[in-house]
């Protein structure tokens, strides 16, 4: 099965998640880079496996106040084919941290994990994004 979604499938985008944008989470911390990604699943069961994976890792981020990334809004593009895309961002607080961890979503237990989760391979997109000042 393709995990392309045509673009003249009509879709439907909902805010799922809020991440380090909900009220009083971010304290003091500045963005110095941000991650852009986007996951194409293919079956409605692999959006609900991924928005949950999503979800519990926002929670545990929550209560990690000194933590030097956080997810950004989550949003679901439904397809009405089923499956569709979830688009998040990652907001990073540290430069060097950033430069150590920006792309750990290619390494191996993160490509299991979305192969669990049941994104097809290649279905996984990501671009950085650094503060210039």
């Amino acid at each position: 099965m393709s995990s392309t979604i045509l673009p003249d499938q009509p879709v439907t985008r909902e805010l799922v998640l809020l991440g380090e944008e909900t009220p009083g989470r971010r304290g003091d911390k500045s963005i110095v880079a941000e991650s852009r990604c986007e996951i194409t699943l293919t079956t409605n069961e692999a959006l609900e496996r991924c928005v949950e994976a999503l979800r519990a890792s926002d929670e545990r981020l929550a209560q990690q106040p000194t933590s030097r990334y956080d997810w950004r809004r989550t949003w679901v593009e439904r397809s009405s084919a089923g499956g569709g895309k979830v688009l998040f961002n990652v907001a990073w607080y540290d430069t060097e941290f950033f430069d150590e961890k920006k792309d750990t979503f290619l390494k191996p237990d993160h490509l299991a994990m979305y192969a669990h989760i049941g994104a097809d391979e290649g279905s996984v997109s990501v671009s950085h994004w650094r503060l210039v000042s």
